[in-house]
């Protein structure tokens, strides 16, 4: 599971367009008066900071910036591990985690890379207590946009993260649903864990209405540390996938397209592998200038691979299952604003990692979130979420989720922003393995203070 992630994969296939997923923009605060634009090259770049430059890099990156920040914060955590063996334990964390980030920007190629490190320290308020209670967290990102030629665009990101903070690992805010990564929760085991997600590309816009896209993706999720991680190996996961598409725009307010997905899940070092592909219809209609709604069907088929120990004399001898699935994959997504207010709400039903509760899962989830300005300083949020997933597997063995935060961000000033959360998380599952056989919550309530200073380099 140390295998380097590397080594990027690009997938080729049918086309489609990647607006049919894509997640709509809620953070502006403004209303958009034109219909969004195919995806594919973007003019030239800009940069417009006009503050004094530092004059210490030459002026051939005179369009990049230097980001400096550090955050402090802490948590509350009402029943931290949920375990049959350690029941109701709740856990004070604090935490300092500074930050640099560098971006430039140029007429053909835009690139950034970040980099956080983070002290963290938590102590038992009640329920048993742990002897190392201060912990180390990593998260590094770097990113570039290619403008190759006149119609074509190579993108490429990648994220890493390695945390020793069992939290970090256990309660992670959900993301919105999306055609690739419709299980966007991790509910991997309480222990220190390390991620990579990877992403690459390219886009060819053969006219003003016709998009051609291809993107690769390749993910690692290794929680090895675990006890049990050798007979529960679903947390370990290592999967490739890649998406062709073709788009057409028939108007300004209407597209349609089609696309070609393949991914492959193997979990523990082959325990079990899957391999997922899907053949969708994808369609995008703008129904008013500020309200969009999006979606795709199609046939999905899985064929699956299951390393099975069956004891047999006092020995254990391992065999292997096949299995094979035609289901339905679909998902929609619509999107609101105006000039003070966010709305999001989408569906998705696919075939996926269940996250490391489950394997390759059947995901069915529902995401809703909504945002207001109250004043240009202070905004509020709250996003809600409700997953169902059963084993492709195993019928009986399925797990519930669901989730629910409200956030409250102000700017004292630009660089200086406070932070307060509450959530409430609810989770059940049909058979024990780490969370038990019966339902679990927990409540989680933190706030952060963070400072960032930014400058532009070489002007």
């Amino acid at each position: 599971m140390t295998r380097s992630i590397g080594s990027l994969l690009l997938a080729v296939g049918m086309l489609c367009s990647a607006c049919a997923w894509a997640q709509n923009d809620t953070g502006t605060g403004t209303s958009d008066n034109s219909a969004p634009t195919q995806p594919g090259p973007k003019p030239a770049f800009t940069y417009p900071d006009t503050s004094p430059s530092l004059d210490f890099l030459t002026g051939s990156i005179e369009n990049s910036s230097l980001t400096l920040g550090i955050g402090t914060g802490f948590s509350y955590y009402s029943n931290t591990y949920g375990l049959t063996t350690t029941p109701n334990q709740s856990w004070w964390l604090f935490h300092v985690t500074p930050s640099i980030r560098i971006q430039q920007f140029l007429p053909k190629l835009s690139w950034h890379a970040s980099y956080s490190g983070g002290f963290q320290t938590y102590t038992a308020q009640s329920g048993a207590g742990n002897p190392n209670n201060n912990l180390f967290s990593s998260v590094a990102g770097a990113g570039f946009i290619w403008q190759m030629a006149r119609r074509w665009q190579l993108s490429g990101d990648d994220n890493f993260r390695h945390s020793a903070n069992p939290f970090d690992s256990y309660l992670t805010t959900p993301g919105n649903p999306t055609a690739n990564n419709p299980n966007p929760v991790v509910y991997t085991p309480l222990t220190s864990f390390t991620q990579n997600f990877a992403q690459m590309t390219l886009t060819n816009q053969l006219s003003k209405t016709d998009t051609l896209s291809f993107n690769g993706t390749a993910n690692l999720r290794n929680t090895s540390t675990y006890n049990v991680v050798n007979s529960v190996p679903f947390y370990n996961l290592v999967s490739y996938g890649g998406r062709g598409s073709y788009s057409h725009q028939f108007s300004p307010r209407f597209s349609l397209g089609a696309g070609y997905d393949y991914n492959s899940l193997d979990f523990g070092r082959g325990q079990q592998r899957s391999g997922i592909q899907t053949i969708s219809l994808t369609s995008s209609y703008v129904l008013r200038p500020n309200m969009t709604i999006s979606g795709w069907i199609g046939p999905e088929y899985t064929s699956t691979k299951t390393v099975v120990g069956i004891p047999i004399n006092g020995q254990v001898y391992y065999f292997a299952e096949y299995g094979s699935l035609w289901s339905t994959s679909l998902g929609a997504t619509f999107g609101w604003r105006d000039l003070r207010n966010a709305v999001t709400a989408s569906f998705i039903r696919s075939v996926s990692d269940g996250g490391g509760i489950l394997a390759t899962t059947q995901v069915n989830a529902f995401n809703a979130s909504y945002r207001r300005m109250i004043t240009p300083k202070l905004d509020l949020g709250i996003n809600g979420r409700y997953a169902h997933d059963i084993s492709i597997t195993l019928s009986s063995r399925s797990f519930d989720n669901f989730y629910v935060t409200a956030t409250g961000n102000y700017k004292f000033t630009k660089s200086l922003v406070a932070t307060l959360n509450y959530s409430r998380l609810h989770q059940a599952q049909s058979s024990a393995i780490l969370l038990g056989s019966s339902s679990y919550d927990a409540n989680v309530v933190g706030g952060s203070l963070s400072y960032s200073w930014n400058h532009p380099l070489g002007r």
